[in-house]
C-alpha cells in the first residue's frame, strides 16, 4: 500500500536557508523552494524580488505523517526564523521576505494557531510573534538554480547565512548545535566510523562528496589550507580524520 504523503508550506525569508533544516528531518520526502501566496502566475525570481507580485519566498515540504508530525515541522520552522520581524528576515527586508505559515486544511490551521499562541506566550521574545497564518492558495517552484542551493554552493550559502545574521540569531535564541557536515569521497577511510559516532549521539549531519563538489573543495582549501577525506565541519571548526574526542567537545561547547 502506497504511503499517503502530505504537504506543508512555510515562508521564512530566504528560501536557500529554509530548505536544509527540513531536508534533515526524518519522514520528509522532498523540500522545494518557491513562491507562495501571491497573485502572479508562474512568477520569476526577478518579479517576486520586486515585491509587486504578493508572493513570499517559501518552501513546500512533502512528508510522511506516519514518520513526522506537522507539529515537528512547525518546531523546525520556528527555530529557523525571527518570528517577531514584520518587515522581512535578517538582512532581507520587503514583503517577499515576510514569514508565514500557509495551512492546507483546517487541521493544519488549528495546529499552527496553537503553536503560534504557545510561542507568543513562552516569553522567548520581548516582541509579539508577527508570523502570519494564511490559507494556502498557490505555490510555484523557483528556478532550478535556487533548488538545493546549500548543496550546490556550500561556500556561498554559508557566507550568506553567516553574514545575513540568521546563523548568529538562531544560535543565540535557540542555543541550537552547530550544523555538522561530513566531507567524504567514495570509499573514504573512517567515514563509516564518523557517521556511526554522530548517529549514536543523535546528531543530524549532511554528507558532501568532495569528488563531485568543486565549491566544497575550494571552500575547505581556503579555510584550512588542506584537503583530504574525511573532514568533519562543526560550525566554523574542521576536523581531519576520525577524532571522537574533538567532535564531542565541539558538539557540546
Amino acid at each position: 500500500m502506497d504511503r499517503k504523503l502530505v504537504k506543508a508550506t512555510f515562508a521564512g525569508g530566504c528560501f536557500w536557508c529554509m530548505q536544509p533544516p527540513f531536508q534533515q528531518v526524518k519522514g520528509v520526502v522532498e523540500v522545494v523552494a518557491g513562491y507562495a501566496g501571491g497573485t502572479k502566475e508562474n512568477p520569476s525570481y526577478e518579479e517576486v524580488s520586486s515585491g509587486t507580485t504578493g508572493h513570499l519566498e517559501s518552501v513546500q515540504v512533502t512528508y510522511d505523517p506516519e514518520k513526522v508530525s506537522y507539529e515537528k515541522l512547525l518546531d523546525v520552522f520556528w527555530t529557523q526564523i525571527d518570528p517577531t520581524d514584520p518587515e522581512g528576515q535578517f538582512a532581507d527586508k520587503g514583503s517577499q521576505y515576510k514569514t508565514a505559515i500557509f495551512y492546507h486544511d483546517e487541521e493544519q490551521k488549528r495546529i499552527a494557531e496553537d503553536s503560534k499562541k504557545k510561542l507568543d506566550g513562552s516569553g522567548k521574545f520581548q516582541k509579539s510573534v508577527a508570523t502570519e497564518i494564511r490559507p494556502f492558495m498557490n505555490f510555484y517552484p523557483a528556478e532550478e538554480y535556487h533548488q538545493n542551493y546549500a548543496r550546490k554552493k556550500p561556500r556561498e550559502y554559508q557566507h550568506y547565512k553567516t553574514y545575513s545574521g540568521r546563523e548568529a540569531f538562531i544560535g543565540k535564541v535557540w542555543g541550537t548545535a552547530e550544523k555538522v557536515r561530513i566531507y567524504s569521497t567514495p570509499g573514504c577511510h573512517n567515514c563509516h566510523e564518523i557517521k556511526e559516532f554522530l548517529t549514536s549521539k543523535k546528531e543530524e549531519f549532511e554528507e558532501v562528496d568532495l569528488a563531485t563538489d568543486e565549491d566544497a573543495r575550494t571552500m575547505i582549501i581556503e579555510k584550512t589550507g588542506h584537503l583530504g577525506a574525511p573532514i568533519v565541519q562543526i560550525g566554523d571548526e574542521f576536523i581531519f580524520g576520525y577524532d571522537p574526542k574533538k567532535m564531542e567537545r565541539l558538539l557540546h561547547q
